[in-house]
């Protein structure tokens, strides 16, 4: 049994401190296991896909000499194993290589577009953030009457839209007809904060658009379950204001079920942007994936998706740190107490 000295503040907090290390220890330990698996699953896989590097990018009149000398001054040559072997070898230390389509250092050309998809994702998850929780809330408290059956509908309705409809809808009524935002989201060098979130509205719209139902319904749950619980009757007894009441009471402990969606949405909006970057020619680590996958860009592929997931484990590593400041009770550290 662990014992805890309530006399001495720096035990108390030292034992609260361990499990926090231990997770963030295993977690770290864990993603080196899990890129390597993805790193290799991924270049097994667009080894399959039919065409040649050298093809694509010499064109169809190359001879079969120049196509496969062209393969060979690029590193594509020989077998799958060895080529693998060859990448990953690089990719460790920190030579990444050149796209084969861009002409430019893979790092350099990827963390660029990463930073562009983080930007996108963070706007969309604020959007989707504030929305849903304020809907869920807002929910929670008529559950049952017709606004709430109404908009439960509505958003169901709207997270059932593939996003290439939801996007292509905004274009046409906010950059075609009211002509508020442009219908390319090409971001100028050196832009600003202002332009940057002008390009990007409707990309960031179109991603919350998504999610933001899902986050709003589970608000809602955990809202709902909080109103019935004892201590919301005990405060509400005494007298206690209800806005206070649900800023320090019903709000946090009806976020902590959500936490877990919205670092999950937070991940997603982050690395599976391709169809809504795409769509607004945004450029982002999505685009950027699609192009590479539509080129045979291998090299520049296997940067893109490495970083990508990398980013997505960190992104869900921060999720549950968080979701434990939310609620000390909750252990993921996987021990068993006694």
């Amino acid at each position: 049994m662990t014992r805890i000295d309530t006399t001495d503040g720096a035990v108390a907090v030292k034992q609260q401190r361990r499990p926090v290390g231990r997770i963030v220890l295993r977690r770290l330990a864990q993603a080196p296991i899990v890129l390597l698996i993805v790193s290799a699953a991924v270049f097994w896989l667009v080894q399959i896909v039919p065409g040649d590097p050298g093809r694509v990018a010499l064109g169809q009149y190359a001879t079969p000499e120049q196509v496969a000398q062209w393969n060979a001054d690029n590193g594509l040559d020989g077998s799958i194993f060895e080529r693998y072997l060859g990448w990953l070898s690089g990719f460790v230390t920190g030579d990444w290589g050149t796209s084969l389509s861009y002409g430019e250092p893979v790092r350099e050309l990827v963390i660029e577009r990463l930073l562009n998809s983080v930007f996108l994702g963070v706007y969309a998850f604020v959007l989707t953030a504030l929305i849903g929780i304020a809907v869920g809330l807002w929910q929670a408290f008529r559950a049952g009457k017709r606004s709430d059956r109404a908009l439960t509908m509505t958003l169901v309705s709207l997270s059932s839209t593939p996003e290439f409809a939801v996007g292509t809808l905004l274009l046409v009524v906010f950059a075609v007809f009211l002509r508020w935002f442009p219908v390319h989201s090409a971001l100028p060098d050196h832009a600003s904060i202002a332009a940057r979130l002008t390009v990007t509205t409707l990309p960031a719209l179109t991603l919350a658009a998504a999610t933001v139902g899902y986050v709003a319904r589970m608000v809602r749950a955990g809202t709902i379950e909080t109103l019935r619980a004892p201590f919301y009757r005990t405060a509400v007894l005494k007298g206690l204001p209800r806005r206070r009441i649900v800023s320090a009471h019903v709000t946090r402990n009806s976020l902590v079920p959500s936490v877990a969606v919205l670092g999950g949405q937070l991940a997603y909006l982050i690395g599976g942007s391709a169809v809504v970057e795409t769509l607004f020619s945004y450029p982002g680590i999505g685009l950027t994936i699609v192009e590479a996958a539509q080129k045979k860009d291998l090299i520049l592929l296997e940067g893109a998706i490495m970083v990508t997931a990398l980013a997505s484990l960190l992104v869900l590593l921060v999720t549950d740190l968080v979701y434990m400041a939310l609620d000390p009770r909750i252990d993921l550290s996987q021990e068993q107490r006694v």
